[in-house]
């Protein structure tokens, strides 16, 4: 089950919370001033969700990794097709 409760609420009830995680696998989003600032999870999810962002990051990485070396190769093409192109001047 997932809760909102406000900051106050969660502080004089955090005990009661902590064993809902532990126990049933809530959730609690917590708000200051009407907006959610932040989250209880259970260690399980929290991890779950570290690892798939890890996973993510790191084949983005590798994604991107080739990019510098195919955006130099693309601006030289460009260039030296305005070259062959006779009546644009190409301006470095």
């Amino acid at each position: 089950m997932t809760e909102t409760k406000t900051i106050t609420e969660a502080k004089a009830r955090l005990s009661e919370f902590v064993g809902r995680l532990i126990h049933r696998g809530d959730k609690l989003f917590i708000t200051k001033k009407g907006k959610v600032v932040a989250v209880f999870l259970p260690i399980e999810s929290y991890r779950d969700l570290a690892n798939s962002e890890g996973r993510s990051l790191l084949k983005a990485r590798s994604a991107l990794a080739d990019l510098d070396s195919e955006v130099e190769k693309m601006c030289r093409d460009i260039y030296i097709e305005r070259e062959n192109e006779k009546d644009r001047p190409v301006i470095f």
